[in-house]
């Protein structure tokens, strides 16, 4: 594999095979140990990302097979289906160092159970009729932010044994909006695939328009979070965000129109 082609594969491992969310995992449990004021924890930091990448692979090769993942991400499902043997062993492995991580910080293992159940019940069809969880109206991103919260937040938060704050609410108040903004705007991506599939997501029940400017105001929201608890490298991530919202909003508008 020459250097252009590894280039290559990392770039579509972070597109395709969730290693940005590893990456997004990592970042938000240290904006945790930032507004705790505390020391971060290497063990927990591994934890957070690996699990992160665990539920997300889990319910993308779990739909791998659905007609909504290849009408919503045609890339991403061939390049899942092309790299499928990689993917098993690398989760595995992410499997192996997590179970080790728990046994090292076991105050950990509560709200990753918690988490398990709730990425299972995210995706396989417990209820009635077949449905899982996302297609329960208003569930789908509701249930992201939720594992999201546990993930980056709960977990090294009971590791620590940190006390609930206003920073630590804020905090988790301004990853929930900021998270609610990008799953709405993923949904929006996948509106032809969600419709087929009968999930019933925001753009999918009110139409592009109005899910649009949910995303907007959340990340508007998610700022003035940021300036309230005076950290403004949030209130830059907030304001470039929505930047690039306003940027990009005639192609997203005109993307389903």
């Amino acid at each position: 594999m020459n250097f252009r082609s590894s280039g290559t594969f990392i770039r579509d491992f972070l597109r395709y095979g969730n290693g940005i969310v590893i990456i997004l995992a990592v970042l938000y449990t240290l904006l945790f140990y930032s507004l705790a004021e505390c020391e971060p924890d290497l063990v927990v930091l591994v934890l957070t990302g690996l699990l992160g990448f665990l539920t997300y692979s889990y319910d993308r090769m779990h739909d791998l097979g659905e007609e909504s993942d290849i009408i919503n991400s045609p890339e991403r499902t061939n390049w899942l289906r092309e790299h499928y043997t990689f993917m098993v062993y690398l989760c595995a492995i992410a499997l192996v160092i997590s179970l080790i991580a728990m046994l090292l910080r076991p105050a950990s293992i509560f709200p990753i159970i918690s988490t398990i159940g709730l990425a299972f019940a995210y995706s396989v069809p417990i209820l009635p009729h077949g449905q899982s969880l996302k297609k329960i109206p208003g569930v789908k991103t509701a249930l992201i932010v939720f594992l999201w919260v546990i993930l980056t937040f709960l977990i090294p938060m009971t590791v620590s044994g940190v006390p609930w704050s206003f920073q630590i609410i804020g905090g988790i108040l301004y990853e929930s909006l900021m998270i609610s903004s990008i799953a709405n705007l993923n949904d929006i991506r996948d509106t032809p695939g969600d419709r087929l599939a009968g999930v019933p997501t925001i753009p999918v029940i009110f139409g592009v328009r109005i899910a649009f400017f949910f995303s907007l105001v959340t990340i508007i929201a998610a700022t003035m979070v940021g300036a309230t608890l005076g950290n403004w490298l949030l209130v830059l991530l907030g304001v470039l965000g929505t930047i690039g919202l306003l940027f990009n909003s005639s192609k997203i508008l005109e993307m389903l129109r």
